[in-house]
């Protein structure tokens, strides 16, 4: 899988012409076949260099982002999805939550949309190869995106979207300015490269709803729907083999 890993890093490098890693992220985990894929909508922080990364290679040591960083301040999403995936997925093992794969729908890094430069839309179609690519190695069976901004652009990108078929109930909000916010939504839609219908499920960005009254629904809608779709809880043969990271300690 770290070839496989290493030859869509290349592939995504010639086709948007970015060479250094500080522009652009691929990979927060390692990449293998698993039930659930993460992912949220493109990485965030400054260009220079000092952004947080549990890898400067590949993960080949099974190291995962939100993991390493759950217990920064600074990682602001680490905490609380850790917590919402351990509490969806029904496990508290931190061996098996490191087997979470997650990445972006797009791979560019800025600190905020408004200063990505290129439109979403247009950074989200140059990374729609490599997330293909990506989607046919985990071939999930549900795909979990953070924040509607991720939802929108798979949707457009990476589903048939005469397929989309959005759930009436549940869909969660909360007060958000003039307008309420959609914190969660779940849709089945037919996802190109794996050419068959595939439950999404969006969630508000848990950095900053997470805190919020209607947080507990969204954590025990997402439970429900990954029950419902044989994910959760995750049964142990489908899980990679834990003896080559058991001894990886607490560089997680």
């Amino acid at each position: 899988m770290i070839r496989h890993m290493q030859e869509i890093d290349a592939a995504f490098r010639t086709a948007s012409g970015i060479s250094e890693r500080r522009y652009y992220k691929i990979y927060y985990s390692h990449i293998h076949p698993f039930p659930l894929l993460v992912l949220g909508q493109n990485p965030g922080g400054e260009t220079d260099g000092t952004d947080f990364a549990a890898s400067e290679t590949f993960f080949e040591n099974w190291e995962h982002d939100y993991l390493c960083f759950r217990n920064n301040p600074s990682y602001a999403l680490a905490r609380p999805i850790c917590a919402l995936l351990a509490a969806a997925l029904q496990t508290t093992s931190v061996n098996v939550l490191r087997q979470v794969p997650a990445t972006n729908v797009i791979f560019r890094r800025s600190r905020n949309t408004e200063s990505l430069n290129l439109s979403p839309a247009k950074a989200a179609a140059e990374s729609a190869p490599a997330l293909r690519s990506i989607l046919e190695v985990v071939n999930p069976c549900a795909v979990l995106l953070i924040a509607n901004t991720a939802y929108k652009l798979f949707k457009t990108f990476h589903c048939e979207l005469q397929s989309i078929k959005e759930s009436a109930e549940p869909q969660i909000f909360t007060p958000n300015g003039k307008a309420n916010a959609c914190i969660f939504l779940s849709a089945q839609a037919r996802v190109l490269g794996l050419n068959r219908n595939v439950p999404l499920f969006m969630v508000g960005h848990p950095s900053k709803y997470a805190g919020r009254s209607e947080w507990p629904q969204v954590v025990e809608s997402l439970s429900q729907g990954l029950r419902q779709c044989g994910v959760s809880p995750i049964d142990e043969s489908t899980l990679v083999s834990l003896k080559s990271i058991e001894s990886y300690g607490t560089h997680v």
